[in-house]
């Protein structure tokens, strides 16, 4: 869903830098290589680059894997990116770590995704290795209008002005979302696209983990590694296999 929107891709994403430093702080932790599951464009997987980490990488999407190797290239940085799916990759290796920044894993639709994904990353796993995601709280208080216009957010480039929002639609029995993005310079559309997601409670999440095989797991409420309370800006979650 992701090779349409690659070229307008990183005009909305690469505004968000909350997590960056979490992300390449836990990266650094490692005593081996990381994989990025769900790498995109690179808006991570190159600061794990810029900061020595021997990181590889995996996306569905070929055409946002050929910009990031652009990216690379241009910034004179090797990568290691490869077209897989993380519930079906396979590497002749064991990662000390695995991330999944930016919801990534929501991608998961089905519990049946989630659970093959889940296995296949412990499985790449070393012994005492971590996974390491995040993904929004679901707020039922915006669940529950079943359909939900976000606020709009402008910025400037130049002399242009950009905005985006999205209209989400939640299947409250199927936990999935109907997303419609849309993209605007100077107040005309120049993208516009439907994707799906899927949403999960903390507690499920944690089920999910021990029928998966990992043996702890500690939870944030966001990137300042404050534990999770009753709510949060995100689930941020460090798994151990």
């Amino acid at each position: 869903m992701y090779d349409p929107i690659a070229k307008t891709y990183d005009l909305a994403s690469s505004r968000y830098t909350e997590d960056i430093p979490f992300y390449v702080k836990e990266a650094k932790k490692a005593k081996g290589p990381v994989l990025e599951l769900a790498c995109g464009t690179g808006r991570i997987y190159l600061e794990l680059l810029k900061n020595g980490v021997d990181a590889y990488g995996i996306d569905v999407s070929g055409k946002m894997l050929e910009i990031l190797k652009k990216k690379a290239k241009s910034e004179g940085l090797k990568s290691k990116i490869f077209k897989k799916d993380m519930r079906t990759f396979k590497f002749n290796k064991k990662f000390d770590s695995i991330i999944i920044p930016f919801r990534g894993f929501l991608h998961m639709e089905t519990r049946e995704d989630q659970i093959k994904c889940l296995k296949n990353i412990r499985k790449h796993l070393k012994k005492g290795g971590r996974l390491v995601l995040n993904f929004f709280d679901p707020k039922m208080e915006i669940i529950s209008k079943v359909k939900y216009r976000w606020p709009e957010s402008k910025w400037k480039v130049g002399k242009d002005n950009y905005s985006v929002f999205d209209i989400s639609v939640f299947d409250l029995v199927n936990q999935k979302i109907s997303v419609v993005k849309t993209l605007k310079k100077n107040g005309k559309i120049i993208d516009k696209v439907n994707f799906s997601l899927c949403y999960i409670f903390p507690r499920e999440f944690m089920n999910l983990l021990e029928l998966c095989g990992f043996k702890k797991w500690k939870l944030y409420g966001g990137f300042n590694y404050k534990l999770y309370k009753k709510h949060g800006s995100e689930l941020v979650w460090i798994a151990y296999k």
